[in-house]
């Protein structure tokens, strides 16, 4: 006997450790705002960027169940010029590059239950393919982002111009990617609230100079919000609008990641 718990608390021990370093297990849940990123939904095979829509109807049933309450960055923003709470389980939907198949299988689940969602646009690429990734992938055009503009549940921010990564311009290059995104989207008519989705999630955080030169660039272009990746709840008040971070979903996730990804941000207690 005193030989088996020998082996077995050792045992035990490692398990444990195990979960908490792989899933976070027993760690509180920190308080905030989560942003969830996505990509496709659509009937190819699951990958990093990929869902099938019975995936993506899962989890909306699991965030509709758990009593979550999707928000856009226009609320954000409303809510933060007057101090005001953040509703109970707020969360942030995200979709970027504006695939085709968003308009085709991710709004009717959305719409299914009611959840609001921000789509950030590529600007040079609408109805084109993603040709960045030298994929076949359609975007929507500019009529498909018409059409859903006028749908209460949904809100459009930018992804870019050229989908190019801002860690690789300078500040005149940003202005100019930021003026051709409003230009564009202007001449189509397409409504958008001023969030900026960084291409890749990159930006030069380890470049002081240029990084506080961009965000005085974003100031002086009346930008709300950027987001970038970073794999954790956003605390609010928010005190770093243009470095909040989002969540990514993959296809590949098992359901009980997502799951611990909407409470804590990320699996891995150490990612």
């Amino acid at each position: 006997m005193i030989i088996l718990l020998g082996i077995s608390i050792p045992l035990i021990v490692l398990v444990c450790a195990y979960f908490i370093l792989e899933y976070s297990w027993l760690i509180p849940a920190p308080r905030g705002l989560p942003i969830l990123m996505y990509h496709k939904i659509c009937e190819q095979p699951p990958d990093g960027l990929t869902l099938s829509p019975a995936q993506f109807d899962e989890q909306m049933w699991h965030l509709k169940d758990k009593g979550y309450h999707p928000i856009s960055f226009k609320t954000l923003k409303s809510l933060l010029s007057t101090g005001a709470p953040l509703p109970a389980k707020a969360i942030i939907l995200t979709f970027d590059d504006a695939y085709l198949n968003f308009k085709e299988q991710a709004f009717p689940i959305l719409e299914k239950y009611q959840f609001s969602a921000t789509v950030f646009i590529p600007v040079a690429f609408i109805g084109k393919t993603n040709l960045w990734d030298q994929g076949e992938d359609m975007l929507m055009s500019s009529q498909d982002l018409k059409q859903l503009s006028n749908k209460d549940l949904v809100e459009f921010g930018v992804h870019s111009f050229l989908h190019k990564s801002y860690k690789e311009m300078n500040v005149d290059d940003m202005k100019e990617d930021l003026d051709n995104c409003k230009k564009t989207l202007d001449f189509y008519g397409i409504p958008f609230t001023k969030v900026l989705a960084y291409p890749y999630g990159k930006y030069p955080k380890k470049d002081p100079l240029l990084k506080k030169e961009m965000f005085m660039l974003f100031q002086q272009a009346g930008l709300d919000f950027a987001v970038r990746i970073g794999n954790r709840i956003n605390r609010y008040p928010i005190r770093l609008p243009y470095e909040m971070k989002r969540i990514d979903i993959r296809g590949r996730d098992r359901f009980f990641v997502f799951r611990i990804k909407v409470k804590k941000g990320r699996t891995k207690l150490f990612s």
